[in-house]
């Protein structure tokens, strides 16, 4: 009868307890207990017009001040009013086609747009994300096309002497449901970012899903790496260690960047600081723990001709001292607004030596009112005279994102190609 009665028991008391409990949510608050907050409905924001002007809105009734900024040029403290219902708005524009950033600052602190869950994260900075469609950001703009896959990987960094640090690792369309090879590129990031920086940022599995779609890119699988040394993941996914502060603080972007130039300072010139020893350094690392591993645990190609690296700023020094103290291991290289501090003997010899190694095309770019622009023309002119199959591309734009999107775009376009054509130096032109 124990037996019996026992389960009969326990599913009263439970049904008892639930009863209970529903009873008390139905109950009256008790009294003198503060109200629940009540969130009041969010505005549409950003509303874009047919004619690219945007008006931002942004609920805040007991604001005194209320700014936008966005990384336009002249989108620093835009001012917003009020209406009867406390809600602060403002229209600006028309915007050019592109991937903006932007935010708030309600009384003086930095606000986030509640109506838009588009956010991307820079660092320690997170941002809201406006994209306005046209010609010149259809290579990032989501599509309904074939896309690829995105993994978080772990692998081990004995040179680091870290058990396991994280990447990001783009595989193409139908990668897992076939048996090909590909080609791999390994796509490195600035100062201030980290391994999600190229695919919050960058976009980089948009553009290369939408350029794979379009027939003007190899399909090719693409590695991510964390540049940071002394870190093994980046934050905002609540793993591991938080990194130190100074570890993920990127550049301002524009037009706050030029804000801070024309008071004198260099932000992004440079980005990865003094140059480094290489035994011992993350670009070791890439050649010794990273290409070892992708090319064991990813159905890839391993042959020199099927490893394209590239990188911006920071990552644009890690790319150099990757293939300048690896002759042969690259046949496509990519510097993106970065470049020696000086062109000198070892500098050179150091080319002379990737050069001998075999590299079929050697592609730069940089912004016209980049902070990086003089070191990238200098490499430039360097590879040009060694005679290497080359290309520089100069584009407007300041040391940010809008230029690194669009150098991707057209070195993946070169990489992996037969026969690349040398080019003079493009400006805005695909």
């Amino acid at each position: 009868m124990k037996s019996r009665l026992a389960p009969v028991l326990a599913a009263v008391s439970v049904a008892a307890v639930v009863g209970m409990a529903a009873l008390a949510a139905q109950q009256p608050p008790p009294a003198g207990a503060p109200a629940p907050a009540v969130r009041p409905p969010l505005p549409r924001s950003p509303e874009i017009h047919p004619d690219r002007t945007v008006t931002f809105r942004i609920t805040a009734p007991k604001a005194t001040e209320v700014t936008l900024n966005g990384s336009w040029d002249a989108g620093t403290n835009l001012p917003m009013t009020k209406d009867a219902a406390g809600v602060w708005s403002t229209t600006i524009g028309p915007l050019a086609p592109q991937l903006w950033g932007y935010w708030y600052t309600v009384d003086g602190v930095k606000a986030l747009d509640p109506s838009n869950g588009e956010t991307q994260r820079d660092g320690s900075r997170y941002d809201n994300l406006l994209m306005i469609s046209g010609q010149e950001s259809e290579w990032w703009d989501f599509k309904d096309v074939a896309h690829g896959t995105v993994q978080a990987v772990w692998y081990p960094s004995p040179t680091l002497k870290m058990a396991n640090r994280r990447m990001m690792v783009y595989t193409p369309p139908g990668y897992e449901a076939g048996s090909q090879r590909y080609p791999v590129l390994y796509l490195l990031h600035g100062g201030g970012g980290d391994e999600d920086a190229w695919l919050t940022m960058g976009r980089a599995n948009i553009i290369m899903d939408n350029l794979i779609a379009a027939g003007k890119a190899k399909p090719m699988v693409v590695v991510m790496p964390n540049g940071n040394a002394t870190q093994t993941v980046s934050q905002g996914f609540g793993f591991g260690p938080t990194p130190a502060p100074q570890s993920v603080q990127a550049p301002a972007p524009p037009p706050i960047q030029a804000a801070q130039a024309a008071q004198g300072g260099q932000p992004g010139a440079g980005r990865g600081g003094a140059p480094q020893p290489y035994a011992g350094s993350y670009p070791e690392s890439l050649v010794k723990d990273v290409i070892p591993f992708v090319e064991k645990r990813f159905r890839v190609l391993t042959a020199k001709d099927d490893r394209a690296i590239a990188g911006l700023s920071m990552g644009g020094g890690h790319t150099l001292a990757a293939t300048n103290n690896n002759p042969g291991t690259f046949a496509y290289i990519g510097v993106f607004s970065s470049g020696p501090q000086a062109i000198d003997d070892t500098v050179r010899k150091q080319i002379q030596a990737v050069k001998a190694g075999g590299v079929k095309f050697y592609w730069l770019g940089a912004g016209a009112a980049d902070t990086a622009r003089e070191r990238t023309v200098n490499l430039s002119q360097l590879v040009k005279q060694e005679g290497f199959h080359t290309s520089y591309r100069e584009i407007p734009g300041r040391h940010y994102w809008f230029l690194w999107r669009d150098f991707l775009t057209h070195y993946a376009q070169i990489a992996f190609q037969p026969q690349p054509k040398s080019e003079t130096a493009a400006r805005g032109q695909p």
